[in-house]
This record gives structure tokens, C-alpha cells and sequence, in this order.
């Protein structure tokens, strides 16, 4: 099987040139003081994310033949998720109330606590102070970018990523383990506590998607993590009163 291995080929390239762009617009954002320029990397980011992680998965399970994959999950990773607990008996409903409840704890958890000045538990984990925004534009801005990376990642790194590795290499052990890995060293730039912590996060939404067979599930989860690192967090912190 020819094709899988050139689209692997062809996706760890996108990887490694989103990862390059990843750490210089981080760099870029870190010393550019004016709003508008932080406003034109976070669009960029979105417009690179597109282009490195949705067009070759898009493109990539046309080619395979398996768009189907989008709504149902792959047999070559039954072999892993027969080792996990099993949700797909609750209906659609059911699976967004359970996560929509948890994230509005979440929420509520963490907007008592950041009222709270002692509480240094809500430090972010991670080199991610220069990402965070500063006005309300800019609250705008991360609010589409932290859903656009929910979208984008979980259909790159939970789905085409690991059937890639999955149809080359013949186990969804291996699949999974790279994909954990490659979404963890994506976020390089955010320093040693960034990766371990999105690497960690990285598995939690594979075990979502694998748990469920809802990949949707999973992007829904994925966004409300970073809106709630990358929005509610500066809002709490009095960024929205800034214009």
C-alpha cells in the first residue's frame, strides 16, 4: 500500500512546517507590543492550521476512500479501544450533557477561584503568558483561534494521524502512541510543563474519542479546555475591559 505511507510522508511535513511557523510566530507575538499585529498572527495561526491539519486530512481520507471516517471510527483501532470502557450506548444528548455539565463546573470552579488572589492553582501551566490576549479584540481573536484548534487537532491527531500510522504500521497501539507524542511536540514552545501537559491532554481526548466514537465529542472538549485557558481566564483577569 503505496498511498498511505506517501500521506504519511506528506503529513509529518505539515506537521514539522506548522511547528517551524508555530515557533516563530510565538517569538513574533512575545515582541510585537501593538494590538493589531497580535491580532494578525492569531489570524494567521487559524489561516496555517487550516492548511496543515483540515485540507490533508480532508484530502487525505478522500483519497483513501475513507470520509466515512469522519462519523465512524476506524476499524484499525478496535484493537485499542477493546481495552477501554465503552459509551457508545448513550445517545448524542446525552455524551454533550455530560460534557457541557463538566466544563460549566469547570467554569464555575475556576471563576470563584480566580476572585481569590492566593489561589496560584489557576497559574497556567505552561510558557503561554505572551498567547494570552490583552483586549477585547483580542478576546475575539482567541476565542476563534480555541475553537479552530479544537476543530483542526482532533481531526488531525485523533483521527488521520493515527489511521495513517494504523495502516502503515498494522497497530493502533503505535498509531495512538505516535499521534500523543507528535500533539504533545507541537507545543514545544510552550516549555517542558507545556508538552507533558498537552501530551497528557492529547491522550485524555484520544480516550474520549476511542470511549465514545464521537470525534465531535472530542473537538467540543478540546475547544472549551483552550477557551477556557486562552478567554476566561483573561476575562477574570480584567482583560475584556480593555478596548
Amino acid at each position: 500500500m503505496i498511498l498511505p505511507n506517501v500521506l504519511l510522508l506528506v503529513t509529518i511535513m505539515s506537521l514539522v512546517w506548522f511547528l517551524k511557523g508555530d515557533l516563530l510566530g510565538y517569538r513574533r507575538i512575545k515582541r510585537l507590543p501593538d494590538t493589531a499585529s497580535r491580532q494578525k498572527t492569531y489570524r494567521l495561526w487559524i489561516a496555517k492550521a487550516a492548511i496543515a491539519f483540515v485540507l490533508p486530512a480532508v484530502i487525505g481520507l478522500a483519497l483513501l476512500g475513507r470520509l466515512d471516517a469522519l462519523v465512524t471510527v476506524p476499524p484499525e483501532f478496535a484493537a485499542l479501544r477493546t481495552l477501554l470502557p465503552s459509551f457508545e450506548g448513550y445517545s448524542r444528548a446525552e455524551l454533550l450533557g455530560m460534557i457541557g455539565g463538566s466544563a460549566l463546573g469547570g467554569l464555575i470552579i475556576g471563576a470563584v477561584l480566580a476572585t481569590r488572589r492566593n489561589w496560584r492553582i489557576l497559574k497556567t501551566i505552561g510558557n503561554v503568558g505572551s498567547l494570552l490576549p490583552r483586549n477585547r479584540p483580542e478576546i475575539a481573536h482567541a476565542v476563534a483561534m480555541s475553537i479552530a484548534a479544537g476543530i483542526s487537532e482532533e481531526l488531525a491527531f485523533r483521527l488521520f494521524l493515527p489511521l495513517l500510522v494504523a495502516l502503515v504500521s498494522g497497530s493502533a497501539f503505535v498509531a495512538f502512541g505516535v499521534a500523543v507524542a507528535a500533539f504533545g511536540a507541537m507545543h514545544v514552545y510552550q516549555g517542558r510543563a507545556g508538552v507533558i501537559a498537552t501530551t497528557l491532554v492529547g491522550a485524555l481526548m484520544a480516550a474520549v474519542y476511542l470511549m465514545t466514537g464521537e470525534l465531535w465529542l472530542a473537538m467540543v472538549l478540546h475547544a472549551l479546555i483552550d477557551l477556557n485557558s486562552l478567554v476566561l481566564r483573561p476575562i477574570l483577569t480584567g482583560a475584556w475591559r480593555a478596548a
